[in-house]
C-alpha cells in the first residue's frame, strides 16, 4: 500500500500499477499490493529493497547471514518462503526487475537503482507471475528513458566510514524517438562486527594465532571485521520508439560487490575441547567449557576463517563475499491493432559468486565453508494482450526459464578433541552443477458486466524438469575419516526432477463508489520440486514434489475525506501442502550399521494460515502524514511427519505474528528558504522461529527499531540536504539465527542487526 512522500500535497497518492499485465489505479486492483514510488523510498531513506520490505505488512526480507553467505537472502511473505539458499531449492517468493525473473536466491536483492516504483505483490501469484511465487511476489519497475534531459547526482558519509555516490542522466538522443538513461551507484562502509585474536582478547601472550596470515591489525586485538560493504553498479537503458505501434527498450546492468561476510556472533555452544589446536597459547588450552562466547550485546567474534587447525591440512579462508552480476533484457511492444497488442521480454543473467563463512564464530574452526556460485539464466516471455470494448480484457502468453548453474566449494567440520563418538576432522570439496528448465502458458481475462462489477479468472500450466549431479571428493592434503566412505560413493550420482502444475485464478470486485472497492478471490500457486541437494549417503540422493497453496482472500481498499486518507484491509486463508522442509533424521535411508547423518529435504506435512493486513495514510492537515502498516498472522501445522522431529504445535520460520510500521512526517515551509522535513519510522516485529524444529534457544526475540531523518528541500524542491539516523535507539536485535546445536560441534550463532548509524549527505536534480 502507497504513501504520499509527505511532501504538501495533502492527498495520498494515486500509484499506477501493472500486476495484472495492464495499468491500473492501485485502488483499483484487485490484489494486496503494497507499492512505493522512489519519491516515497527516498522520503523514508531506503537504499535497499529490504528495508522497503520492512514496512510491508506480513513480509520478511533478510539479507545475508546463515550457511549461505552474504550473498543469500531469506524472503517469507504470509509464512511462505524458503529459507534454504541452496541452488537444489527454488524461491518461494519471486523477485522480477522490469518483468524478468531473477532465478535464485544469491545476488538477488539489487541496489535500488533509478526507480520508478516497487510492487510486493502478496499472496500466490500462480497465474501471473507463475512458478515460486506461492508466498508472493516483489516487482521493482526501473525508469524509462524519456523525452527530456534530466539528471540527478546524490552524495553522504556516515557511521563506519560509509560513502555513497549515486548519479544518473536521462537524454533524448533523438527527439521523439530515440532515449538513454544512465545511473551509477559506489559505495563503501566498514564492518560493523569486529574479528578479534581470542588469545589477544583474553589476555594471554599477543600473537597472531592459529590464521596463519591474519595478524593484529589496527587498535586492540582486532584482526578483520564483518558485515562491511563494497558495490559499484550500473545500468544502462536505451528505449526507441521505431514507429507508431512498435516501441523497444533494451538495458544493460553490472554489479560488482567486494563485500566482507556476514556479521556473525556466538551466542551458544557444547563443551568444547581444546586440545590439538595449540592456538599458540602457553599452556594450551584443555578446558573442557572452554567459552568462546562474548557478551550478549557484542558486536565482536573470534572467527578467523581457519579449520583443521594444527594438523597438516589446516587452512584459511580469505574474509570476503564476493558476487559479480550482469544481465540484459530487451522489452519489445507492438499494437498489433488499436484493440491487440504482442510483448516480448527477453532477459539474460550471470551471476559469479564467493563466499566464505565461518558460521561458528569461534577461533577453532567448527564448521567453516567456502561456497561459489555460477550461474547463468535466460527468460523469454510472450503477452498477447487485447480488449473488446469496454466489456473484457484479456491476456494470452507463453514463458520459457533455462538455468545452468555450478554450485562448488569446500566444508571442514574442524572435529579435533571432540568428545563425541564418530566425530573427527572431516573435510570435503564439491562441484555440483544444476541445470533447471521451465515452459508454461497462460490466461488472464477481466469481464466487466457494469462499470462497477468485474470478474477475473485465470489459468497457467507450468511444465519443469532439474538436473542436479553430484561431485565430491576429498580436498588434497585434507583427513581422510570414516566419513570419506560414505562422500566419495555419491560422485557422478544425478538425481533427475519433473513435474508440472496448473494454477487458477478467480476474482470479483465491486466498486461500490468510486473511492471504496471491495474484492474476494481464491487462487493457488507452487513452489518447484527438486533433488535433496545433502545426501549424506546414495541412498539420500532423493525427490520431493512441488509445495502447493490453495488461498481465499478478501479485502477492501478504500481513499476517504477527499482524498485525505486512505485505508486498505485485506483477510486471507492459506492452504499449504507438501511443505519443503529438512529433516536431521531419515533411518529409512541410512545403510545398515552406518552413522545415522541426515540432513536431507522432504516434503514433510501440511498448514493453515490464517491472517489479516492493514495499511492506511493520513494527513491530518494538509503538511502533515501518518502512515501506518500492521500484519496478524496465525500459522497452525495440519499434518506433519513424526520423524522430522516437527510437532503440529510449532511455527514455521521467519513467519511473525505481528508487524507493525509506522511514520510521521511534517513539512515545514520556510517561504522562499524553501522547507524542513522532519520524520519518524517505527517497526515492531514479534518473536520469530528460525529453525524447522522450534527450540528455545533459536528464537529471535521481538523487536522495536525506529528511524529518524530531517531534510532541508529548497524552494524549487531540486536540492536538499539530509541527516538520517538508523537504529535511533540501538536496539540490540537479530535478523537471523543459525542453529547447530544438536550437531556433535553444537553451537548457535546469529547475525545482529546493524547498530545505530549516523548518515549525512545530498541530492540534487537537474
Amino acid at each position: 500500500m502507497a504513501q504520499d512522500s509527505g511532501e504538501s500535497s495533502g492527498q495520498v497518492t494515486q500509484i499506477v500499477v501493472t500486476a495484472e499485465f495492464r495499468e491500473s489505479n492501485l485502488q483499483e486492483t484487485p490484489l494486496a499490493i503494497t507499492a512505493a514510488t522512489a519519491e516515497m523510498i527516498a522520503a523514508k531513506g531506503q537504499t535497499g529493497i529490504a528495508e522497503v520490505a520492512t514496512a510491508a505488512p506480513s513480509v520478511t526480507l533478510n539479507a545475508g547471514g546463515g550457511p549461505g553467505g552474504a550473498q543469500t537472502t531469506q524472503i517469507n511473505i504470509r509464512g511462505i518462503g524458503q529459507t534454504d539458499f541452496n541452488l537444489a531449492l527454488e524461491p518461494g517468493v519471486g523477485i522480477y526487475i522490469d518483468d524478468v525473473y531473477q532465478g535464485i536466491m544469491y545476488a538477488s536483492t539489487p541496489e535500488l537503482l533509478d526507480l520508478e516504483r516497487v510492487e510486493i505483490l502478496r499472496g500466490p501469484q500462480g497465474t501471473l507471475s507463475g512458478r515460486n511465487s506461492i508466498g508472493g511476489a516483489i516487482r521493482l519497475i526501473t525508469k524509462a528513458p524519456n523525452n527530456y534531459r534530466e539528471g540527478y547526482a546524490e552524495a553522504s558519509y556516515g557511521s563506519f566510514n560509509a560513502l555513497m555516490v549515486r548519479a544518473g542522466f536521462n537524454v533524448p538522443l533523438v527527439e521523439d524517438r530515440l532515449f538513454l538513461r544512465v545511473n551509477g551507484l559506489a559505495k563503501h562502509s566498514d564492518g560493523y562486527v569486529d574479528r578479534l585474536d581470542y588469545r589477544c582478547a583474553t589476555g594471554s601472550p599477543p600473537s597472531p594465532g592459529p590464521a596463519a596470515g591474519s595478524p593484529v591489525v589496527g587498535d586492540g586485538c582486532k584482526i578483520g571485521e564483518e558485515g562491511g560493504q563494497s558495490v559499484i553498479a550500473v545500468r544502462a537503458s536505451l528505449r526507441a520508439i521505431l514507429s507508431d505501434t512498435i516501441e523497444n527498450t533494451l538495458s544493460v546492468d553490472y554489479m560488482d560487490d567486494n563485500s566482507q561476510p556476514s556479521g556473525v556472533v556466538l551466542i551458544g555452544q557444547k563443551a568444547w575441547r581444546g586440545e590439538g589446536y595449540n592456538l599458540n597459547a602457553t599452556p594450551p588450552i584443555t578446558n573442557p567449557t572452554a567459552n568462546f562466547m562474548l557478551p550478549y550485546g557484542s558486536y565482536a567474534n573470534y572467527s578467523n576463517y581457519t579449520t583443521l587447525i594444527s594438523t597438516s591440512a589446516q587452512y584459511t579462508l580469505p574474509a570476503a563475499s564476493l558476487a559479480k552480476t550482469w544481465s540484459i533484457s530487451n522489452n519489445l511492444a507492438i499494437d498489433i491493432t488499436d484493440a491487440i497488442s504482442l510483448r516480448s521480454i527477453t532477459g539474460f543473467k550471470k551471476i559469479d559468486t564467493s563466499s566464505a563463512v565461518d558460521l561458528d564464530g569461534s577461533p577453532i574452526g567448527r564448521n567453516t565453508q567456502a561456497w561459489q556460485v555460477d550461474h547463468e539464466q535466460f527468460t523469454q516471455e510472450l503477452r498477447l494482450s487485447g480488449y473488446f470494448g469496454d466489456a473484457v480484457d484479456w491476456t494470452l502468453g507463453a514463458y520459457y526459464y533455462h538455468a545452468d548453474s555450478l554450485q562448488s566449494g569446500r566444508a571442514g567440520l574442524d572435529g579435533a578433541g571432540a568428545t563425541v563418538p564418530f566425530y573427527v576432522p572431516f573435510d570435503f570439496a564439491f562441484s555440483d552443477p544444476v541445470e533447471v528448465r521451465s515452459k508454461a502458458a497462460f490466461a488472464h481475462v477481466v469481464l466487466h458486466p457494469t462499470d462497477a462489477f468485474s470478474i477475473t479468472g485465470g489459468l497457467r500450466y507450468t511444465k519443469d524438469t532439474k538436473d542436479y549431479t553430484f561431485s565430491r571428493f576429498i580436498a588434497p592434503g585434507a583427513p581422510v575419516s570414516f566419513l570419506s566412505a560414505s562422500v566419495l560413493p555419491l560422485d557422478g550420482q544425478t538425481g533427475s526432477f519433473s513435474g508440472d502444475n496448473l494454477d487458477w485464478r478467480l476474482a470479483v470486485d465491486y466498486e461500490i463508489t468510486p473511492d471504496l472497492l471491495l474484492y474476494a478471490q481464491a487462487s493457488t500457486g507452487f513452489k518447484g520440486g527438486g533433488v535433496n541437494p545433502r545426501p549424506y549417503y546414495v541412498e539420500q540422493i532423493t525427490l520431493f514434489d512441488p509445495e502447493t497453496v490453495t488461498s481465499y482472500e478478501a479485502g477492501l481498499k478504500s481513499d476517504l475525506l477527499d482524498g485525505n486518507m486512505r485505508l486498505n484491509l485485506a483477510v486471507y486463508q492459506n492452504d499449504y501442502s507438501n511443505l519443503q522442509l529438512q529433516l536431521r533424521s531419515c533411518p529409512n535411508f541410512v545403510p545398515t550399521g552406518a552413522a545415522p547423518n541426515c540432513a536431507m529435504t522432504a516434503n514433510v506435512g501440511s498448514a493453515r494460515i490464517r491472517g489479516i493486513e492493514l495499511e492506511g495514510t493520513a494527513y491530518p492537515v494538509a503538511d502533515l502524514a501518518l502512515d501506518v502498516a500492521a500484519s496478524y498472522t496465525d500459522f497452525e501445522y495440519r499434518s506433519v511427519q513424526p520423524v522430522t522431529g516437527v510437532t503440529l504445535n510449532m511455527r514455521a520460520p521467519y513467519t511473525p505474528e505481528w508487524k507493525l510500521s509506522a511514520g510521521v512526517q511534517y513539512t515545514a515551509s520556510l517561504g522562499g528558504s524553501g522547507s524542513l522535513i522532519p520524520r519518524l519510522d517505527v517497526r515492531y516485529q514479534s518473536q520469530v522461529e528460525t529453525q524447522t524444529v522450534n527450540t528455545a534457544i533459536s528464537q529471535i526475540d521481538g523487536y522495536v527499531v525506529a528511524d529518524a531523518s530531517l531534510r532541508w528541500q529548497n524552494a524549487d524542491e531540486d536540492f536538499e540536504l539530509y541527516l538520517r539516523v538508523k537504529n535511533l535507539f540501538d536496539e540490540y536485535y537479530f535478523v537471523n539465527i543459525t542453529d547447530f546445536y544438536n550437531a556433535p560441534y553444537g553451537f548457535i550463532s546469529g547475525q545482529p542487526g546493524r547498530p545505530r548509524e549516523f548518515m549525512a549527505g545530498a541530492r540534487i536534480k537537474f
